[in-house]
């Protein structure tokens, strides 16, 4: 009787997961962030390697804030650490619920405040060869506002196991012409992600190896990223991660070059 009762409870258990819809898996995603603390306030550290075709490998250090605010918008300070040719280079983003993202950089050697206006400078690297995005920075995993998604199934990929989500563009223009997502079923982590260009042929790769628990609970241990049409590689690791409280202070572009982080 016990075994028949355990046995039922476990088909209940796995028919409610997957009767969960891909939007409502993708908002939970992008509950987690870009750094998976699903938290009000995080301050996080990060060792990034870049290797580009035919060039040594680069090692940089970063120091991110980030904070959302009772109206849903999310703002990201990232300050460049190291090496020292970009070190004290900050960028800032202001998210919000709906809408557009406003993003900042401050240039030290300058003393000047960019705000990045154009779709070019927005979809730039933020670090030449790392395949990551300043709007993948501010805006972590968020495809609900312009791609339509589908759960297409459940898989165990590299010990972890997944959500399959198929995400396809709304409208003409969109960067990519479809995005496959494998998403952890108990934590919510995107462990891997696939980006098609608009000729449908794989531009670019994410993968998230390891797990690790800290003390604010699980997390990836590192982001591995792919940038297959330019053969290069970028691994961001997070060394430190927390919880404490921000200063609002942090969050206003023209604070940026008076900050001393």
């Amino acid at each position: 009787m016990k075994r028949l009762v355990v046995s039922g409870l476990l088909v209940f258990l796995g028919v409610w997961a997957f009767a969960q819809t891909a939007d409502e898996i993708l908002k939970k995603v992008e509950e987690q962030g870009f750094f998976g603390t699903g938290r009000e306030s995080l301050y996080a550290s990060l060792a990034v390697e870049i290797q580009e075709k035919g060039q040594p490998t680069v090692d940089y250090a970063f120091r991110v804030w980030a904070k959302e605010y009772s109206d849903g918008t999310t703002k990201v300070l990232l300050l460049y650490a190291a090496p020292e040719d970009v070190a004290g280079t900050i960028f800032l983003a202001h998210v919000p619920k709906e809408g557009t993202a406003r993003m900042w950089l401050y240039l030290p050697e300058l003393a000047l405040v960019k705000e990045l206006v154009g779709e070019g400078e927005r979809k730039g690297e933020f670090i030449a060869g790392s395949g990551i995005t300043y709007e993948d920075i501010s805006k972590g995993f968020s495809y609900r506002e312009d791609y339509e998604s589908e759960l297409l199934s459940e898989e165990d990929l590299s010990g972890f196991p997944t959500w399959k989500l198929g995400l396809s563009p709304r409208a003409s223009g969109a960067e990519w012409s479809r995005v496959l997502l494998w998403v952890h079923r108990e934590h919510y982590f995107v462990v891997r992600a696939e980006f098609y260009d608009k000729d449908g042929k794989l531009s670019r790769v994410l993968l998230v190896p390891e797990l690790v628990t800290d003390s604010l609970g699980p997390r990836p241990a590192l982001l591995q990223v792919e940038n297959l049409g330019k053969g290069s590689r970028g691994e961001v690791r997070i060394l430190e991660r927390s919880c404490a409280e921000i200063p609002d202070e942090y969050f206003l572009p023209e604070n940026l070059g008076k900050l001393r982080l």
